[in-house]
């Protein structure tokens, strides 16, 4: 049995191999009691789903641009990281907040999502069941790599459009949660490192942006950094609120930090 609490952990702002091994890292071994986690990238970076194959991708252009490729643990497709704030929270099976259902867990994280988003001024966030993606009619218009194209079970929204995108994966001992919650529109330009027809990128770009929203969109954001620190703040008394549990801060080890660095390799493509 895990002991009581939450962690909060703000690693800030890395490249993406080094988010992605965190993520990794706490799903295995660090399961004395649920973790929430947020960061940023630095570089932006693309990241792929599990099984998504490289060459969708124009990894030329996003080096050219000096963008990192990563690919994550879970499935989905692929996301932009730029303007946003990544979450992911790690939930021990030894934990009471545990749950054989994926989406009781999911529901629990994404209303600590709504909660947080509304009381930082994004009062239209909304959790609410999408439509199944038509998958064949996406593939049909290859536009089936953006996760941002389309709404799956339970999303958070403002109103028909995605606002935050996840994904989650179980593991023996946990489960791991992480996602995108989107405050500018630079995700958008991920339209334009795919490996597609360049007749087709505006008519995408146009479908994107139709299926998603922006934190930007909603409330004036005149400073980024401020933004987030107060998303943060809201997260943490979201966490306590939703899990009736206190929430504490918590900083990596530099023995955590050197095997996180060992475990970047994983992330090679």
């Amino acid at each position: 049995m895990t002991s009581e609490g939450i962690r909060f952990l703000d690693t800030g702002s890395n490249n993406g191999k080094f988010n992605m091994a965190v993520d990794y890292y706490i799903a295995r071994h660090m399961l004395d009691k649920p973790t929430f986690r947020v960061y940023r990238w630095d570089p932006y970076c693309i990241s792929l789903g599990y099984h998504q194959e490289l060459s969708e991708i124009d990894a030329e252009l996003c080096k050219a641009r000096g963008f990192d490729i990563v690919r994550r643990e879970t499935g989905g497709r692929a996301v932009f990281h730029s303007e946003e704030l990544t979450y992911s929270m790690v939930i021990p099976k030894g934990s009471k907040f545990y749950s054989d259902s994926i989406l009781e867990v999911y529901n629990k994280i994404s209303t600590v999502l709504v909660n947080a988003l509304k009381a930082s001024g994004v009062r239209e966030a909304d959790l609410k069941k999408g439509k199944a993606p038509d998958f064949k009619e996406l593939y049909k218009e290859k536009l089936s790599s953006v996760c941002f194209s389309s709404t799956s079970t339970y999303e958070v929204v403002i109103g028909d459009k995605k606002l935050v995108g996840s994904a989650q994966k179980r593991l023996k001992e946990s489960v791991l949660q992480h996602g995108s919650i989107i405050v500018g529109e630079k995700h958008l330009e991920l339209i334009d490192l795919l490996n597609i027809e360049e007749r087709l990128k505006n008519r995408f770009k146009e479908i994107t942006k139709s299926k998603t929203a922006t934190v930007s969109e909603i409330i004036e954001i005149n400073d980024h950094d401020e933004f987030y620190i107060n998303l943060k703040k809201e997260l943490m008394n979201s966490l306590s609120a939703e899990f009736e549990e206190s929430v504490e801060q918590f900083r990596l080890s530099e023995k955590d930090l050197l095997e996180i660095n060992e475990i970047e390799s994983y992330f090679n493509l």
